[in-house]
This record gives C-alpha cells, structure tokens and sequence, in this order.
C-alpha cells in the first residue's frame, strides 16, 4: 500500500504583517471589549503629562529633497505649483545640530452627548480634538495634524486630519464607538537644524474616569492638546521621501501615497442598524422589526473631505408583519456615481430587487445605481428593497422562550453600494452624520395621508414644537445604531422591561443620557430564573466569517493580487493532487 503524503501550503497573504509605510497590523483581529459610563459633568479639568508626546525620526531626509507642493488636492484647493520641483539649498554654514524637545499639557471638558437636551440613543462618541503647536518663536503654522485609533479595526484607523492655523491651532472632529478611550496623534515637522523630517506622536483621552461621590465609569471628553515644542517647525513644502504626492499627509497615514487628490480611509467597523416600524404609534420597542449588519469605508481628500462612500448592508430581521425598505439620504450640493449589487443569502448573485414593491415615490437609480443628481440622493439611494423579499417572511424574530437555533438562522439579502460624487463634499456642511453614522431611513408600506410613511433615526429632524421628530412620547427612538452585531429581542420583548429584557444594563445607559455602561449590548443576562425564557435571539453566534472569509472581505480592494495569487496557488496544488489521485486509482 502507498502512503501519500499531502503537503498543504496555506497562502501566505492569510498571515502576514502588512510590511508597507503604513502603520497596520495583522489583517485577522479579534473583536474588543469596552468599559462603562457614568453620570455627567460640565467642568473642565487639568490633564498634565497624559499621553507623553514624544519625538520620532521618520527616515533619512535631505533639506535638498523639500519640493514645492503641488497644486491640486482634488478637492478645489490649489497648492503652489503643479509639479513638485526640487529645491536646491543656497549653500551657507550648517547649523550646529539640535534636537527637538517637546512637552504637552492637555486639558479636557467634559462634552454634552445629549443633542441639545434629548437623549437620541447614540452608541458612538462625537468629541472635537483641539492640537496647538508653538515653538521658541510662537504659534506653529500649517503643521499637519493626524488622529487615529487602533480600537475598530485593530490597526490605526485614520478618523480625522487637519492643518494648524496663524495661532498653531487645529480643531479635528471624530466620531468613534464607545470601545475607544483615547486617541493618537501625529503631527509631523522638520527640525531646522538638521534638515530632517520628524514626527511628535502622543495621545489624548477623549473619556475619563467621573469623578464625585457614588460616580463610576468613564465621561466623554473632548480634549486640547497643547505642545510647546523646540528646533520644531513646518516643513513648508514637501519632503517626498515621507510624502510622495505631496498632499500634506505624510506616507504612514496616506493610503493613497501617489494620488494628491485622496489621503485616507476612514473604516467604520461593523454595525447593526434596527427599526420599531410600529411609527407614529410607540410600538412594543423589540427592535426588531427591520433589522440590517452594516459597515463602510469612506475615501478621504487632504482636506477631510468625502469623495467615495462604500458600504455593505446585510438584512438579519424582519420581526413584523410590514414591509419596508432601507434607504440612504445625502443632503449634498453635487451629483454622485451609484453601483449596486446583491447577494443571497448563500453568496450567490440575487436579482430580486427590480420585481420587489418600492415605497419611495419618483426614485431614481434603484436596483440599478446610475448618476442621480443631488436632489435624487437627497429622497434616498436605495440600500435593500422591500424586506418581504430580502428576508422571507417572519425570519430570525422568534416569540419569547421559543428554541431558535443556527438551523433556523436565515442569513437574509447583502446589498453592496459604492457612492462616487463628482466633487468631493464635506458631510458635515449639512446634517449627513449624527453620531458618526449616515442618514439612514426605513419606508414602509404603510401611508399617512396619502403618502407611504417613512422612519429615521433620532437627530435630524425636529417638530414644530422643536422636539426631537423620531422621539415617541416617552423619548424612545423608532431606530438605534449599535456596535457590532446586534442581538435583538424576541418578538414583543420591550428592551426597557426589566423582567423581559435580557440587556440588564439598557436602562441604566438610557436613564443616564447615554454616560453609563456604553457597553450594555454587551451584557446579556446568561442565568435567567427558573422556567424563564429567552428574550435575546443571539445573532451574533449565528452570524459569523470564518477567517478567509473575514480577509477577502478587507482585502478586496488593497490586496486582490496577493488575494488571486493565493487562490491560485491553492487551486493548482490541489488540481494537480487530485489529477495524480485519479490517474492512478490504486492508491490509498
């Protein structure tokens, strides 16, 4: 008898360290745990010394290697010159060389995440981080600014960038879910004295301990950081050795080191989206009647603004008995480029949505994606069609105590969208983002007035009255954004019920305005009393990607040649195996 011996070499992109200029880490992460909130404050506090700022040579750099920056960053703002040219020094005696000394005193207030006094259920943090740079003759003008965490994805994760002003000054809003407690910051200059680039890095906490008699958890903050630096000034042009388009962003934090017109990605990490569709009445708040896994990247200009928005949106409940469909509203002053494609549950290609009803009237570009014209993006670019087909029938919203198994687990419709506007926009002018996540709304096959009813999350719209339009009576959302993937209740199982809802913690986050335990969709409560059924369907047990899966998945746009390759490899060895096994069909 032959022994075979079957030697299986796993593609090696699977495994390793991204080795480029930029600052990632494994491409295979785990997920993280996150700490608690507390009660608020509103008094300023004095953080000295917190997150050392220190001093970092970037590589070798010649003063002869500083060239004019370019004149277009894509996105409307013109630089100096159109080619970056080569300055030559004028030859003169070199300074005696000195290093740079740096020291920071942050200081923090604490930040009021209510909405102007409602409480709109937001999971994520939204802080302005504000950077001063002087150094031994004053204010430090046009430094580049970075902030990044390294909590989503479990690599640094560009969430915003900007450019000291006369008073060396930069204020960088982030939006970042409750796992992050602090964030990093980069700021990059030369030393005169030397000629070469550095780069200060520190961090800045942005939730600290509460402070007070009984208080525990953390506040939100939105910190200042003031760095007096020494032999520490602006490059003021461009080293291409550490910024080879020359768009400001120095190689280590620009994924698009040679295209001056983009600098970052922006990742959300994965969120789950869920609708009450009972709206205007209250409804039983189970959260569970349309509910969609979601996550996105959004493509950055030097100037932080907005060029391409990719998403991909996966439908896991429909515990109700209408149906509706997941729409994205873009208050923008530009036209933009829609693509669009589905999947089934299984992966394979779906082409059910031209057939599905559509409850949103004179829409363009649905199903098919297109060029649609801002006020088109504005009614609503269509993420999943009608839920009675991307998720048959009464799916994944079991009645309370009902065993609900994997084997029961349907896995419903993926949408994925790519959103390219012609010119770069910045969400923030109008009201795109509360709490960091776009304008996402649910129509529903149901009309007032003539008109199919339409739900969206707390923060965009106000009565007349001026209160909050998607809070019910008693401040409850018809919609919530939560971390991750979300395990809802079982059908009828309000999340405020104490002694019907396994999140034991919800209400201490809601009662305290969103302060206290931000991490309470993690807490389920595992021993229930005897005879007690379950009123959590777990999700996430069900919902899962295997490790392959997980890195095509993030690596689909960088990484597709080591991604193919690997494939093929794969696919060879084993064609080739099965070829020799079957030629000879007396082997063992």
């Amino acid at each position: 008898m032959k022994r075979w011996i079957i030697l299986l070499v796993l593609p090696l992109p699977l495994f390793l360290v991204d080795c480029s200029n930029k600052k990632k880490g494994m491409l295979l992460l785990p997920f993280l745990g996150l700490g608690d909130g507390a009660t608020q404050a509103n008094t300023a506090s004095a953080n000295n010394g917190n997150g050392t700022f220190t001093v970092v040579g970037l590589e070798t750099t010649d003063p002869g290697q500083v060239a004019t920056p370019e004149t277009n960053s894509g996105d409307g703002e013109t630089n100096n010159a159109e080619t970056p040219s080569v300055v030559t020094p004028t030859p003169a005696a070199p300074p005696t060389p000195a290093p740079t000394t740096v020291n920071n005193e942050t200081t923090t207030t604490v930040v009021d995440q209510t909405n102007g006094g409602d409480f709109n259920f937001e999971t994520n943090i939204t802080v302005p981080v504000t950077v001063v740079i002087v150094n031994e003759s004053g204010p430090v003008t046009n430094a580049p600014v970075t902030v990044t965490e390294s909590i989503t994805t479990g690599e640094p994760n560009v969430v915003g960038v900007g450019t000291t002003d006369g008073n060396g000054s930069v204020t960088i809003p982030i939006s970042v879910p409750p796992t992050v407690v602090s964030v990093d910051i980069s700021i990059i200059g030369v030393n005169p004295t030397t000629g070469e680039v550095e780069e200060i890095v520190g961090s800045a906490p942005i939730q600290q301990p509460a402070t007070g008699t009984g208080s525990e958890g953390t506040v939100v903050v939105a910190p200042v950081v003031n760095v007096d630096t020494t032999n520490f000034q602006p490059v003021n042009g461009c080293v291409q050795a550490v910024d080879s388009d020359c768009d400001g962003i120095a190689n280590n934090f620009d994924e698009f080191p040679d295209d001056p017109s983009l600098a970052t990605v922006a990742r959300s990490g994965r969120y789950t989206i869920a609708f009450e569709d009972m709206f205007p009445s209250a409804g039983d708040a189970d959260l569970n009647d349309h509910s969609t896994v979601f996550s996105t990247e959004m493509d950055k200009t030097p100037s932080n603004k907005v060029k391409t928005i990719r998403g991909t949106y996966t439908h896991v409940a429909k515990g109700a008995g209408y149906n509706h469909e997941l729409r994205l509203s873009l208050d923008v002053p530009t036209n933009a480029t829609v693509q669009v494609s589905y999947l089934d549950g299984q992966g394979n290609p779906w082409n059910g949505c031209a057939s599905a009803s559509k409850y949103t009237a004179n829409t363009a570009g649905d199903c098919t994606g297109g060029t649609l014209t801002a006020a088109q993006l504005k009614r609503g670019v269509l993420i999943l069609p009608s839920s009675d087909k991307t998720l048959f029938g009464k799916k994944n919203a079991p009645s309370a105590g009902s065993t609900f198994t994997i084997n029961d687990f349907v896995r419903g419709v993926t949408a994925q969208v790519t959103i390219t506007f012609e010119e770069p926009i910045d969400l923030n002018a109008t009201k795109n983002l509360v709490g960091g996540h776009l304008n996402y709304f649910l129509a529903i096959n149901q009309k007032t007035d003539g008109v199919f009813r339409q739900i969206y999350r707390p923060g965009y719209f106000k009565d007349a009255s001026g209160k909050d339009a998607f809070l019910d009576k008693n401040g409850f959302p018809w919609a919530i954004i939560v971390p991750g993937v979300f395990n809802h209740p079982t059908e009828g199982a309000d999340i405020r019920n104490q002694s019907t809802s396994g999140y034991i913690f919800f209400n201490s986050w809601m009662n305290s305005n969103g302060v206290a335990h931000k991490d309470w969709y993690l807490h389920i409560d595992q021993i229930p009393a005897a005879n007690r059924p379950s009123y959590v369907v777990r999700v996430s047990d069900f919902y899962s990607d295997n490790g392959f899966t997980a890195y095509l998945i993030k690596a689909v746009r960088k990484n597709a040649f080591e991604v193919s390759a690997s494939l093929i490899v794969v696919g060879a060895a084993l064609g080739f195996l099965m070829k020799r096994k079957m030629g000879n069909p007396k082997a063992a």
